[in-house]
């Protein structure tokens, strides 16, 4: 998903001790990444206090493993697999002010990252605070409240610290089939009058294999119908049709794909309320 540019905001020096908080991670496999994932994690200056693993993937033997790796384990029910209900079961089994959202496909490879972001978003007032990769050397800090969020700019869950009591009072909704986060965030931001704070960071990296195409078209679609409705007119629609063809020219199959089945969803959102498989691999 691509964020508008907004301009960013300086890193003020942090202080004071940082809130204690567990970690929820999403997963159906127990493999090297995720042994890496956990290790940096733990190695944190301010680690999580325990760890909690949603298991989605119905095998005895990679929960055995996923027991080794974590503190507890929930096993999600023998149900089409939803990542909103996920992140919902895993924040209600945990405990405390804050949770941390970690996505098992992302390595911390700064030490203090979690417990520096706690103290920004502290001394930025921000309720949410979540990473991205970034390909500068150094963090960028971006805050987004009720009147500069467009969508994209309010909450990723590969990385994010977010008010465990405000997810409970109103949990990710589960027909929001993908970017559950951000149209949690777009709640929290206006009901909440909260304030988020984006840090783009170096040494954050996002390593999913399973990452496609159709992942995007999902994200946009529901982006579009969940949580910023203005992207379902008309005029959003015709620039999509035209970066398909222009695309198409190019010789980008994969992207012409992209923006024609975007332009396709977001036509028949406009009649009828999308629903799609959570899963999109």
């Amino acid at each position: 998903m691509n964020s508008s540019a907004t301009p960013t905001v300086a890193a003020p020096q942090s202080d004071g001790p940082s809130l204690p908080y567990d970690a929820v991670i999403r997963t159906d496999h127990a493999n090297a990444l995720l042994e890496r994932c956990i290790a940096a994690l733990r190695q944190q200056s301010k680690s999580p206090r325990r760890i909690f693993i949603v298991d989605s993937s119905l095998d005895s033997l990679c929960r055995e493993r996923l027991l080794e790796l974590s503190d507890f384990v929930i096993q999600y029910p023998a149900i089409p697999f939803n990542f909103a209900h996920a992140l919902n079961l895993g924040i209600e089994a945990a405990e405390g002010i804050q949770v941390l959202l970690l996505s098992s496909h992302v390595i911390l490879s700064d030490r203090t990252l979690i417990e520096e972001g706690q103290n920004l978003g502290k001394r930025h007032d921000a309720g949410v605070v979540y990473w991205k990769p970034t390909a500068f050397r150094s963090q960028r800090l971006q805050i987004t409240d009720a009147q500069t969020f467009d969508g994209y700019n309010g909450l990723s869950a590969v990385c994010a610290l977010v008010p465990r009591a405000e997810v409970l009072a109103r949990p990710f909704r589960t027909e929001v089939f993908s970017a559950e986060d951000q149209e949690w965030a777009g709640w929290y931001l206006r009901a909440k009058a909260g304030r988020a704070l984006q840090i783009e960071h170096p040494h954050l990296e996002y390593l999913n294999p399973k990452k496609n195409i159709q992942k995007s078209i999902n994200e946009e679609i529901s982006i579009a119908f969940f949580t910023n409705r203005n992207l379902l007119r008309p005029r959003h629609i015709a620039l999509r049709l035209f970066r398909a063809g222009l695309a198409g020219l190019r010789r980008h199959p994969d992207r012409a794909r992209l923006h024609w089945e975007v332009a396709k969803g977001l036509c028949i959102a406009n009649f009828k309320q999308p629903s799609r498989d959570s899963r999109y691999y």
